[in-house]
């Protein structure tokens, strides 16, 4: 995992949060956009997505706590919840969006919209 850590406005109150943000991979199919974000240690109930205008916004929440500090000599293990925004086109069909988490990874599928999806034209042969 290659993550990079930054710091977001978590609320009204300018409070501030350190958060990964996780790797990702982007595939388009004929009838796809297919994003992958890696984001060990989130399970199914901590992930929150929405997509808002154009904006996808994709957060995973741990579910987990440091090992037991009592016998701790050396640590540097950290949890950090996970946030990331992208812009997307106007080509998805937001009615059809499906997520699955499966071993840290996140997996959305974007639909097309049936318009944008590529068509095969017949050819004819005319006598």
């Amino acid at each position: 995992m290659n993550a990079e850590l930054t710091k977001i406005k978590k609320d009204a109150y300018n409070n501030e949060e350190y958060v990964l943000v996780p790797p990702v991979d982007i595939y388009e199919t004929e009838n796809d956009f297919v994003v992958k974000a890696e984001m060990p240690g989130v399970n199914k109930d901590g992930v929150n997505i929405t997509l808002d205008n154009n904006e996808l916004e994709i957060i995973g929440k741990i579910n987990g706590n440091l090992p037991d500090e009592k016998n701790l000599k050396y640590s540097e293990f950290n949890l950090y919840n996970y946030h990331r925004k992208f812009n997307v086109a106007d080509t998805i069909d937001r009615n059809a969006l499906k997520a699955g988490l499966d071993n840290g990874i996140l997996t959305l599928t974007l639909p097309k919209k049936e318009e944008v999806k590529p068509k095969k034209i017949e050819v004819k042969v005319e006598n």
